[in-house]
């Protein structure tokens, strides 16, 4: 019985996971523009940023309450996800190249 209950567990772990990953939408990054301007999602969900670019970025996020993240740098072919947890409105910014922006509207 015990068995069952952790093979239970594990399905439901496995099955959350497989929908944390659906929600993640892919931005890409080329030509040293972010692929949209503006994005919604639901506070919670991740972006998946893609450097789809033949240059470095510096993925930087400044949340709705005015708290930047560090930058995460990002390589040629390298990506990365960054959860927005909160409700808001939350700006990311390239800081290595500062016409690339894009607004996040968490909801």
């Amino acid at each position: 019985m015990d068995k069952m209950i952790c093979r239970a567990a594990l399905l439901g772990l496995m099955v959350g996971m497989s929908t944390a990953a659906i929600a993640a939408t892919a931005i890409s990054q080329k030509d040293k523009a972010f692929s949209q301007d503006s994005v919604a999602i639901r506070a919670g969900d991740r972006l998946s940023f893609v450097n789809d670019d033949s240059v470095t970025h510096d993925i930087s996020v400044k949340s709705p309450d005015g708290v930047s993240r560090p930058g995460v740098l990002e390589k040629p072919g390298d990506q990365v996800e960054i959860a927005f947890e909160d409700v808001g409105t939350y700006q990311v910014r390239c800081l290595i190249h500062p016409k690339m922006k894009m607004t996040v509207d968490a909801r």
